[in-house]
């Protein structure tokens, strides 16, 4: 069987509601339903309770509230929340919530936990800082599997909710990204490394700066499973290009 391929369409806090709807919609008349690709649309927070998942389209969260499922947590959303709309895949450990809101290894743990306990699939972010990635190879992918070592402590049950998503921090919205060789040595040394620890193939998506030029050449290495597309995501013209080159 061919490989199946994940794309997931990361729009941060980016367009406004009409915005969103024309590219939702532009992109769900554009798809066919393919068993061998499945798009997956972070959409702003706001918008969880409009844009409902499709044929073509899954619609998941960007961030949530954890441990607690209800309280007193003013602002905040919960897995609750997300159940209640329908929600079932969720963003956990973008580089940018640990970076502007202090999220900790420990904290991206404890949430990507709760999620997979409560029935969630969890795409899992990773990745190293520049001056990380200057010290070589070994330093970047001992760092970057660091953040993810916990899951080799997982249940086979809980390790089948986790879709892991590779994005060196200093590629992200620059234009700037690693080698296809320096990819290929990240994502499959993460997949094999785990795997050996596991024996589970858990995917693995490339995010940062992955538009519609480079995106074809990525998604053919060896442990690529797809991509997390953030600004290239903004533009259907842009993303449908990336989803073709995924299949």
């Amino acid at each position: 069987m061919s490989k199946k391929y994940v794309i997931g369409a990361n729009w941060k806090m980016n367009l406004t509601l009409d915005e969103a709807d024309n590219l939702f919609q532009n992109l769900s008349d554009s798809l066919v339903p393919n068993d061998q690709r499945e798009v997956l649309v972070f959409v702003p927070q706001p918008f969880l309770g409009v844009f409902k998942s499709n044929d073509c389209l899954l619609v998941a969260a960007q961030n949530f509230h954890a441990p607690e499922l209800s309280g007193a947590f003013t602002g905040e959303t919960s897995l609750n929340h997300l159940k209640s709309l329908d929600i079932t895949t969720v963003l956990v450990g973008h580089s940018e919530r640990r970076m502007h809101f202090r999220e900790s290894n420990e904290t991206v743990m404890l949430k990507a936990r709760i999620a997979a306990a409560e029935g969630f699939r969890v795409v899992l972010c990773c990745g190293e800082p520049l001056e990380v990635r200057l010290k070589g190879e070994a330093s970047a992918f001992n760092f970057v599997y660091n953040q993810i070592k916990f899951l080799e402590e997982w249940t086979l049950e809980a390790l089948s909710k986790i879709v892991l998503a590779y994005e060196p921090i200093w590629a992200i919205g620059t234009g700037e990204t690693p080698t296809l060789a320096e990819i290929e040595h990240m994502q499959d040394g993460i997949k094999s490394t785990l795997f050996d620890a596991t024996g589970v193939a858990v995917p693995i998506l490339y995010g940062g700066s992955c538009d519609a030029e480079n995106s074809k050449l990525i998604f053919k290495l060896k442990g690529v499973d797809g991509g997390l597309i953030g600004g290239a995501s903004l533009k259907a013209t842009s993303l449908l290009s990336i989803i073709s080159n995924a299949w």
